[in-house]
């Protein structure tokens, strides 16, 4: 059997064995899909009845009121579903395909990053990913976000990695418009994906300011290289510009990401939460009781403020100014909060039980495999920062933006779910060098051993 047709089928296998985990947990946690956590089915029900982008509940409520405050592109994508009348069925259907192109796009990466047979490593990670798969039985925005990574991170590596010659650069116009395409369509399944426009933003303008002060040039960008970045705005514009156009007519407002943001910074940011698990030895959480009453007394404050708060964004400023009146009373408290956040967002086991992590056996096996796969994504970013790998650039930033902006609103370990598919090739990428180091260090020594004495 020859070398390619061998890796042929182990990409098969491991997309065989991405899909039946999957079909399986689906299979036997079907009862999840119906669950409506974040309110995304209620969203999509009422787009699919025709009642707009709201979250109201026609049985128990007279009038339907449209809602900013969970990002579009998840319920539009469950609208369809129930449009079709696929119900909960379609759903888990859709939750696997896209756990099976997130493998395949994770694959196609690491080719393209030139890790050879090793990418397929990183696609057996994205397809064992124990929060990928929890998730995959939930109406959720986890699973699809981290489709849209592995699908970014390609498109950004394969655009953005080598410098094209001139000649190339007209033929790639296109390929930067779909990255922007994408990239739209990715803050529009979680605003975070902004922050992280915006950094790469930024470092890219400052590396190719220190590459033209280097070389004594005037100009920060090369005609190409504005050409290719103003197409690539274009089609994150393209993509954004409708929710914006919508929430500008119905709200009066250009709001380009959600409504739900005070709420998530006022949540990780307040006396009760910091008294109940800031304060308290690690791996304390934050129980229903207190959770619930401390929502209740919110609403209270919100009903009894003056002047009255009437809609979302009134609401969603409100609670903004009520988290940094929090954040300034008690800043200790907040730096201690931020640090906790970090330790959940890279925590390498679920703090609450779950279906999956209800056994011990469970947990320590999902400890152990984030604590491999931790130490080797560590490893990898060391080593492509150290050898200035440009092509890894993307998955370095994705990394830092997600983590910088969790640090300051609500945090667990399901919100670096997107970022699944760049910590897996990060991963290979240090165990890889590491093997190849351990290797050498064999071959070393079994030489010397066999090198004649005298």
């Amino acid at each position: 059997m020859t070398q390619p047709r061998r890796y042929t089928i182990t990409l098969l296998l491991i997309l065989f064995l991405a899909g039946g985990l999957r079909l399986g947990l689906v299979s036997f946690q079907s009862d999840q899909l119906q669950q409506d956590r974040d309110a995304y089915i209620a969203i999509a029900e009422n787009l699919a009845a025709g009642n707009g982008f709201s979250s109201s509940n026609r049985a128990q409520e007279t009038e339907i009121r449209p809602t900013a405050f969970r990002p579009p592109l998840y319920p539009c994508l469950l609208s369809v579903i129930y449009y079709l009348k696929a119900g909960s069925i379609g759903v888990g259907v859709v939750q696997i395909i896209l756990g099976l192109l997130t493998v395949w796009f994770t694959w196609k990466t690491g080719r393209q990053l030139q890790l050879g047979g090793a990418a397929l490593m990183a696609a057996a990670i994205v397809a064992t990913d124990p929060i990928l798969l929890q998730y995959t039985t939930y109406a959720m925005t986890e699973v699809l976000a981290a489709c849209l990574t592995s699908l970014l991170l390609y498109l950004l590596v394969t655009s953005m990695s080598a410098a094209p010659a001139s000649s190339e650069t007209g033929a790639r116009v296109p390929l930067f418009f779909w990255t922007g395409l994408v990239w739209g369509l990715a803050i529009l399944c979680r605003p975070t994906y902004l922050a992280f426009f915006g950094i790469w933003l930024v470092f890219r303008c400052a590396n190719a300011l220190l590459l033209r002060f280097r070389s004594l040039k005037t100009d920060l960008f090369e005609r190409g290289e504005v050409k290719q970045l103003a197409v690539l705005a274009a089609g994150i514009m393209l993509a954004v510009s409708p929710w914006v156009i919508r929430n500008l007519l119905v709200f009066h407002s250009p709001i380009l990401s959600t409504t739900h943001g005070g709420y998530t910074l006022l949540l990780g940011n307040n006396p009760v939460f910091y008294k109940e698990v800031v304060q308290q030895p690690w791996g304390a959480v934050w129980s229903g009781e207190s959770l619930h009453a401390w929502q209740k007394s919110l609403e209270q404050d919100i009903a009894q403020s003056d002047p009255p708060i009437k809609t979302e964004q009134e609401r969603d400023r409100w609670m903004y100014q009520r988290a940094k009146h929090y954040i300034a009373a008690q800043p200790d408290l907040f730096v201690q909060s931020c640090l906790l956040r970090l330790k959940r967002f890279w925590n390498i086991s679920p703090l609450t039980s779950s279906t999956i992590t209800s056994h011990s056996i469970f947990s320590w096996g999902i400890a152990g495999y984030y604590t491999m796969i931790l130490i080797g994504c560590l490893g990898g970013l060391f080593l492509v920062t150290w050898k200035r790998e440009k092509g890894w650039g993307p998955l370095i930033w994705l990394l830092f933006s997600f983590t910088l902006v969790h640090l300051f609103y609500w945090t667990n370990m399901r919100m670096r779910a997107p970022l699944v598919p760049a910590i897996a090739l990060l991963s290979v990428y240090g165990w890889s060098h590491a093997a190849r180091f351990f290797k050498f260090g064999a071959a070393t020594n079994e030489a010397d051993l066999n090198r004649p004495k005298g």
